[in-house]
């Protein structure tokens, strides 16, 4: 899948820079021929108009152009006068004649002989018609080279733009890839942790049917079957607060005004008793009046989160935590004794199921809950981040302040 995206994409960039590079360049090269046109026109009459003009090999319409022409005029007594470069052959007078009442019989005052490769301007004077005349191939001979300039630096900018476009999907791809990854990944933890409870469940279903053995026994199976059934009910609510993340997305349920200070109060009143039962100290610093922009039920989800993580996981001794103002952001902390973790086990914390050891298990816990306080507070444009230090594991949750 990842491999076919990666084609598609190089594909549509390149179809796209076909079209803008032969726009581009067709342009120009429009626009270069009607420029060479329009100067040699404007050369033509120029001369056309200088009846003193002298024509001559060199003649030029700019630094680097030179214009073969000639002129034909017919003088006082009747003669066709002809002059002009010497590169043409003015000695055919029939020719020539026949040049001039081409030039004259033609609508436009200017236009092109194309069967003769000539281009041509003309002019009514007091003595009669003139016709000036010049030669087309060097003009068609520029467009050609021109043409092929234009096409060769099409391929090479077609060619740059190709090598870059594959080394760069492979870096636009990543990502997609990376999600792939976890979404996969994410099924596959989900499908196994949901297989152990439902063998449980049937497995003592099955036991319930059979005969043979006594109330005790079949009350045993029965608290098997609702035990596991509680486990997958915590594991689907957190898989569906994962989901619930993505609503926070919208902008009006991120503009509540809410009081974190108050909100961290509520929520630290009620693990008291679970903190005493686990003969752990639970201390509170928390300033008052700190208030943010985001959603409340969220917010107080996130602190939820942490408090119950630090009373599941903390060796014997004080859990701390702190809330209070640093710089333009609300910083809330949650310290509890721990052994010592890894950079590397920091980070995974944050990864759905991640579990540490075999402890994590035993605790009922799926690992989601950390990965929901990280999508939170990544809604609320916060950070949230994990550290070890003398003896104590720390998370630090920094929300940008009202």
């Amino acid at each position: 899948m990842i491999k076919k995206l990666r084609v598609r994409f190089i594909c549509v960039t390149m179809l796209i820079v076909t079209v803008v590079i032969v726009l581009a360049l067709g342009i120009l090269t429009e626009y270069m021929q009607k420029s060479l046109v329009k100067d040699q026109y404007a050369m033509l009459h120029r001369i056309a108009e200088d009846p003193g003009m002298k024509v001559r090999p060199s003649i030029t319409m700019s630094k680097n152009f030179h214009l073969p022409c000639f002129i034909l005029e017919y003088t006082t007594d009747g003669r066709l006068d002809a002059r002009g470069d010497s590169s043409f052959d003015l000695t055919n007078e029939a020719e020539l004649k026949e040049l001039y009442e081409l030039g004259c019989g033609a609508e436009e005052t200017e236009g092109v002989l194309e069967d003769r490769g000539l281009r041509y301007v003309r002019m009514e004077t007091p003595r009669g018609r003139k016709l000036v005349f010049s030669d087309m191939s060097g003009e068609r001979t520029t467009m050609r080279y021109l043409v092929k300039e234009s096409i060769l630096i099409g391929l090479g900018v077609f060619l740059g733009v190709l090598v870059i476009t594959v080394f760069a999907s492979a870096r636009i791809v990543k990502p997609v890839e990376e999600a792939w990854k976890q979404q996969k990944q994410f099924v596959s933890d989900v499908s196994h942790e949901l297989k152990t409870p439902l063998t449980v469940i049937i497995a003592n279903a099955e036991l319930l049917e059979q005969s043979g053995y006594g109330e005790e026994k079949r009350r045993e199976f029965s608290d098997n079957i609702l035990c596991m059934s509680r486990q997958m009910r915590r594991l689907v609510e957190s898989l569906l607060d994962l989901a619930r993340l993505d609503s926070l997305r919208e902008a009006d349920s991120l503009k509540e005004n809410v009081d974190l200070s108050a909100l961290t109060e509520d929520c630290v009143l009620p693990f008291e008793p679970l903190y005493f039962e686990r003969g752990l100290t639970l201390e509170s610093d928390i300033e008052p009046d700190i208030r943010v922009y985001g959603n409340e039920q969220a917010l107080r989800r996130c602190v939820d989160i942490l408090l119950d993580n630090a009373q599941k996981y903390s060796d014997p001794g004080t859990v701390r935590l702190r809330l209070q103002k640093s710089g333009r952001n609300a910083e809330l902390t949650v310290r509890n004794p721990s052994p010592e973790l890894t950079r590397t086990e920091c980070r995974d914390v944050f990864k759905r199921f991640y579990r540490r050891d075999a402890a994590r298990t035993n605790s009922g816990s799926y690992g989601l809950g950390l990965p929901i306080a990280e999508g939170i507070v990544v809604r609320h444009n916060g950070e949230i981040e994990c550290g070890w230090v003398d003896g104590e594991i720390c998370f630090t949750v920094k929300i940008p302040l009202m």
